[in-house]
């Protein structure tokens, strides 16, 4: 129990510091001219750069979800989303896979919005998982391609995921990609492999826009 609280504890200071580093930054924010706030989506994002479309992605007008792993350590981050608004589905490619996928299914017909790190949990990195094709193509839900850039970060080395954390009042750049409907017709491996591009042209529209 007294783990638990440290853990919900932990969540909630984080949840403050990353308001007050929030606050520090200069943002840049684009989108694609198909891209509707209003629309339920899925959003897709590399891993270790999940921070700031976290942050940015509470504005979309949709009921929004995340996937956040079943582990102790999830319990942190899951009080962290809490806080900002998300509603939470626990589980992983690795644990609970059957329960995860059925709790995300759920949401999306429940008409969430739902996001997560779509090479996550455990890599290989800047490689599309088939979770999200699979989703998107069972509930013909478009997907939006996720782009962040800062002027200057902290860079996690260690991690599998190389996480990306801005440092305060750097430039943050964020870009909502072209809308990406999956085709019924191609496989899930032909249409992870143009997803990736997508959002490797994401990425690289944050980082145009970190020169304006």
């Amino acid at each position: 129990m007294l783990l638990g609280f440290k853990r919900q504890w932990l969540g909630d200071f984080a949840y403050y510091l990353t308001l007050l580093l929030d606050k520090t930054l200069r943002k840049v924010v684009s989108q694609h001219p198909g891209y509707d706030p209003s629309v339920q989506y899925l959003f897709a994002f590399w891993h270790g750069k999940q921070l700031l479309p976290i942050l940015e992605l509470k504005h979309h007008r949709t009921k929004r979800a995340v996937l956040v792993s079943a582990s102790k350590d999830g319990d942190l981050l899951a009080t962290w989303l809490k806080n900002l608004g998300y509603e939470i589905v626990r589980g992983s490619s690795r644990h609970q896979n059957i329960s995860a996928l059925v709790g995300m299914m759920r949401k999306l017909k429940e008409k969430y919005s739902l996001g997560f790190g779509v090479d996550g949990p455990i890599g290989p990195i800047y490689k599309v998982k088939p979770g999200m094709t699979h989703m998107a193509q069972k509930f013909k839900i478009p997907i939006i391609p996720v782009g962040s850039a800062f002027s200057r970060k902290w860079i996690i080395e260690k991690a599998w995921d190389k996480y990306e954390v801005p440092k305060p009042f750097a430039k943050a750049a964020f870009y909502l990609g072209e809308p990406l409907m999956i085709d019924e017709t191609l496989d899930l491996a032909t249409q992870s492999q143009a997803l990736e591009k997508a959002i490797d042209t994401a990425e690289a529209m944050a980082k145009q826009l970190l020169s304006f």
